[in-house]
Formats: C-alpha cells, structure tokens, sequence
C-alpha cells in the first residue's frame, strides 16, 4: 500500500511539469511592421578642388566644393509572411533619408565681394531628401517561438528619387551702376536639368523581435543600405552649366525600431 501511495504521489508531481515541457507558445506567421529610425554614414558624395567662378570675361577665382551626406529620417513599411518556423518573405517601402550639407572655400580671388559671398552661402547649406526605396527579400528567425528572438534579412530592389545630387546654388548681392543694392539673388553654381533616376537598392541587416502581446511584437534593427547616386564627377568651364557626372554607391547605416502587428499566427500547444 506505501509503494502504491509513493508511486501516485510521484505521477502527480511530474505530470505538469511533463505538460509544461510539451507546451509551446504562438508564432507570428504574417505580420505588418511600421519603423522609424535615423541614417548616418555615407560620407562624402563628391569633390571638385578647382572650380573656375567667372566674375567677369577678365576676372576669374577659384572655388572648393564639396557635398557630404547628414544624419537624416528614415521611415519603413514592411509585410512579412513565414510559410514555416524560420524562412519567411518580406515586401518593403522604405522613405531612406539622403540629406547633404554643401562645403565651400575660395582657392584663389582677386579681391571679388561676389566670389566671399557666393562661397559663404554655399557653407553649411544644408539640402533635405529623401528617395523611395521598393524592395523584396528574405528574413530568417531563430525560436520564434521565444518571447525575444533574432533575426536576419536581405533586400533588393530599386531607389527612386526626385532630388538633385548634383544641382548646386549660392546667393550674392545685387548692384545697380556698381552700387550694392542690399538685395540678394540666386546663382547656380552647378546645373541640372533632369534630376529624376531609378537606381539599384540592396539591404543587408539583423536585429531582436520581442513579443508584447497576443498580436503585437517590438522589434530594434540596424541594417546597411546601399545605393547608386550620381556625383560631380569634375569642374565645369564656368558656374551655370551642367557638370559632368558618375554614378557612385554609398553604404547608409539605419538604425530601427519598429512595431508588428500581428495578422496571422500559428498557435501554439497548450497540454
């Protein structure tokens, strides 16, 4: 009678914990992911050293400029859907924030006020853009299951911008009969007449989902974005005219966060 009672007293106790062991949690299978973050890095777009400035058909200076990419906003919109546990296939829109601050310095003048002025307004100017990135990819999980699991991703796809990377201006002031007359106009220091492009887009990153409800998941991402952007690819004879120009690619970092909701999920066992 004592070895029966031992023996169902050792039954109760491990069959919970034999239960809990079979148990599992649910897992997103389909989900909307909304992100916002910043991008930093890639550095300087384009260089020219020597840039004749015209004053007039006597009177040139020289000019330095450059054009360097700031910190700027990134915004992502993703659906993703994971046929099984780990692989799933994911379709993007990503507003990819590209904003450039302009350098200015004067190599060489003959005194000119409008040679100081253009070149002081170019300084520091700085351009809001952002391009359309379109892409498709793959995503790759580990315990989704887990209430805090990586992940891994690659997307490729095309950029589409409205925005000049090449286009350059400045202001100085104007004169009548030699006297400054304390209004300022633009000068266009570097042209460009067309500058619509649909360029190639790739993405590589990784980061952590964590689960905070029955539908919704918070996850942080850092990835590397790389674009083709055209660049000033030298000097023109004198400001005003369209520059000669490369495509080049660049790598921006973007750092996420973002927030799932959950459409679809696979439940998991509860005995």
């Amino acid at each position: 009678m004592r070895r029966l009672f031992l023996r169902s007293a050792l039954c109760g106790l491990l069959a919970p914990a034999a239960l809990a062991g079979q148990a599992t949690a649910d897992q997103a299978r389909l989900m909307f992911t909304v992100g916002f973050g910043q991008t930093s890095g890639g550095g300087t777009l384009w260089s020219v050293g020597r840039q004749p400035f015209q004053i007039s058909s006597s009177v040139v200076d020289t000019l330095s400029v450059s054009r360097n990419f700031r910190r700027s906003l990134d915004v992502m919109f993703s659906g993703t859907y994971f046929p099984n546990d780990n692989l799933g296939f994911s379709v993007e829109a990503q507003l990819l924030g590209l904003a450039t601050e302009d350098e200015c310095s004067i190599r060489s003048t003959l005194g000119s006020t409008e040679t100081q002025q253009l070149c002081r307004s170019i300084r520091r100017s700085e351009r809001s853009a952002s391009a359309a990135a379109l892409s498709a990819g793959l995503v790759y999980r580990i315990g989704s299951r887990q209430p805090l699991h990586p992940f891994v991703r690659a997307n490729a796809g095309f950029v589409v911008s409205q925005q000049s990377f090449l286009k350059t201006t400045g202001r100085i002031e104007t004169d009548s009969a030699g006297i400054p007359t304390g209004v300022f106009s633009d000068l266009t220091l570097y042209q460009d007449s067309d500058p619509a492009s649909i360029q190639p887009y790739l993405s590589f990153g990784g980061g952590v989902a964590a689960v905070i409800g029955r539908g919704y998941q918070f996850r942080v991402e850092v990835r590397d974005n790389w674009v083709r952007l055209p660049a000033v690819a030298g000097p023109t004879p004198r400001q005003g005219v369209t520059p000669k120009s490369e495509l080049v690619g660049k790598h921006f970092l973007s750092f996420l966060v973002g927030f799932d909701i959950v459409l679809e999920r696979k439940r998991g066992r509860r005995y």
